[in-house]
């Protein structure tokens, strides 16, 4: 157990939540002084080149389709790359314990609330080499209900599909098996081949809804395939919120010419993924090489198609390392360009400014990334991902400058017998414990309460509750929490117990941080010379006739 701590220059360190708004405040002025150069450059340029002819117009509808297909990139990439966080925060959750796929109904349910997070998902899947597999998709109006299939092979193979509405009522259970087996899917065998990379698939027609998408899938040695579905409906969503004319069409196509999205209808409607060539407009013909695959022009690119002029911007999307897909954006030259005498330059101006901001917010996210991750490390304990003690001090000094209504404890613990644990099996054994033990609490405490390690083995709680029987409660109930069951490390399974001294604010009073943190490792120090593994209140105990 630790000393008391001493005060700290509290107007040095911030909470979470305040690094988060400081950077967040930086990022917008940085964003809003390239947009207010970017905004008066314009202006100015086109207030001096109004009087220019098609030429200027030219290089005008260049520009905007350029700058479009980035956006589509961009917007894009964006979106996949958000697929990809999903199924590796499933395997880590895997890896944690939180998500157990040897549990269907719990795999479900973690799988349910990952759809609800992320509205780019379809669905989410996972999937065992024994054949078992857990998976839960949109499905109904608007995608609220929920379709869910369970495969399990012990004793014998059963299949479970269920739908169910928006309000999570089941409206129908079936037990019909189809023989599907996932281990034959093309997401599943490109997963294990490649074990520890997010491997995508090429545009495929899903066998549960029969609509057109792909699939990321991420394997792990010894564990499931995580997997989540992307449908290429989504993707057209983004291409038709380009500002194009009646004529003008945005597409995105795979490296085989495969048609994966488009900002308005073909001209020839075809189901599954069909291929560009056999959906394909005459602007978008000339734009395809003899087999069918489209070419690129990563500026822009002017055709006459019966006396009138089009333009068109087609460049590479890189989806992942060493695969790309091709986004292009064509229309008519006159919906491109625009008439100099009829519209004024301030609403392309700001038109501009707005696909800029889009662009131009990766880099501003990209430039101030160090900070941000200087700020991460300055408040945030590197072994358990918690807030650490500068940071637990500041938001503790945040919390008492104004007190919520009801009772307000500090508590903090201390692991039983962690000590043995680094004496017997190593530092790595005891740092991969406390990592364990972090996840626990944290899984443990309610939301709105904030959980920070001091250091060494000590953990601090700050709980707000209607009364002080209920911040007992809740502290009590981390505490079971931690001996509940055993911290497996190493392979070692250790019986971890902890004890806990807690104190309360009282009413009307502003102690402190460093104050409330003393009066809670006394009542620890205290406690836990007379028993261990229970929580001790901040005057409970008295020191004992030998220390008086």
């Amino acid at each position: 157990m630790s000393a008391p701590p001493s005060s700290l220059p509290q107007w040095r360190t911030r909470t979470p939540a305040q690094a988060l708004r400081v950077f967040a405040a930086s990022r917008a002025w940085l964003l809003a002084a390239l947009l207010l150069t970017q905004a008066l450059t314009l202006g100015a340029a086109l207030w001096t080149e109004r009087q220019l002819q098609e030429r200027a117009l030219r290089a005008q509808a260049q520009t905007n389709l350029t700058q479009m297909a980035q956006l589509t990139s961009v917007s894009v990439q964006t979106y996949l790359q958000s697929a990809e966080q999903m199924v590796r925060l499933g395997q880590g959750n895997v890896r944690a314990g939180l998500l157990r796929p040897a549990d269907g109904a719990q795999t479900l349910r973690a799988f349910d609330t990952l759809l609800d997070a992320l509205p780019q998902l379809s669905g989410v899947m996972a999937a065992q080499d024994d054949g078992r597999f857990a998976f839960v998709r949109r499905d109904g109006p608007g995608g609220q209900g929920r379709f869910t299939r369970l495969i399990e092979v012990q004793p014998a193979r059963r299949v479970t599909s269920r739908t169910l509405n928006a309000a999570a009522q089941v409206l129908s259970t079936t037990q019909q098996d189809e023989g599907y087996d996932p281990r034959a899917r093309p997401w599943y065998r490109l997963a294990r081949a490649r074990p520890g990379q997010v491997v995508w698939t090429d545009p495929y027609v899903f066998a549960t809804s029969q609509e057109p998408g792909v699939t990321a899938a991420l394997a792990e040695r010894g564990g499931p395939v995580i997997g989540v579905d992307v449908q290429l409906q989504q993707l057209a969503d983004l291409l038709r919120r380009l500002p194009l004319g009646p004529q003008g069409r945005a597409f995105l196509a795979d490296a085989q010419g495969r048609a994966i999205a488009t900002s308005r209808a073909w001209p020839q409607e075809q189901g599954g993924v069909p291929l560009l060539s056999e959906v394909a407009d005459a602007p978008l013909h000339v734009l395809l090489d003899p087999r069918g695959r489209p070419r690129l022009f990563p500026q822009a690119h002017w055709v006459t198609l019966e006396g009138e002029l089009y333009a068109a911007v087609v460049q590479p999307v890189q989806v992942k390392p060493g695969v790309e897909w091709v986004v292009g954006v064509y229309g008519p030259a006159a919906e491109l360009m625009g008439s100099p005498g009829r519209r004024g330059a301030w609403p392309f101006v700001l038109l501009v400014s707005l696909l800029s901001a889009l662009l131009a917010w990766p880099l501003v996210r990209r430039a101030t990334r160090p900070l941000a991750e200087l700020q991460r490390q300055a408040t945030t304990d590197p072994l358990t991902g918690l807030p650490n003690r500068a940071s637990f001090l500041a938001e503790l000094d945040e919390v008492l400058r104004q007190p919520p209504p009801g009772a307000l404890g500090v508590a903090i613990f201390d692991l039983d017998g962690f000590k043995a644990v680094n004496d017997t099996y190593g530092h790595p054994a005891g740092d991969e414990v406390l990592h364990a033990v972090g996840a626990r609490m944290l899984a443990a405490a309610h939301i709105g309460d904030t959980l920070g390690r001091l250091g060494g083995d000590e953990f601090a709680l700050i709980v707000q509750a209607d009364s002080a029987e209920e911040v007992r409660l809740r502290v009590e109930g981390v505490l079971d929490a931690l001996g509940r069951r055993p911290v497996v490390a190493a392979g070692v399974p250790h019986a971890l117990t902890s004890t806990a001294g807690l104190a309360f604010v009282p009413p009307g009073s502003a102690p402190t941080p460093s104050l409330m943190l003393a009066r809670a490792d006394t009542a620890l120090i205290r406690g836990k010379r007379r028993e261990k593994g229970r929580v001790w209140v901040d005057g409970e105990v008295t020191m004992p006739t030998l220390f008086r």
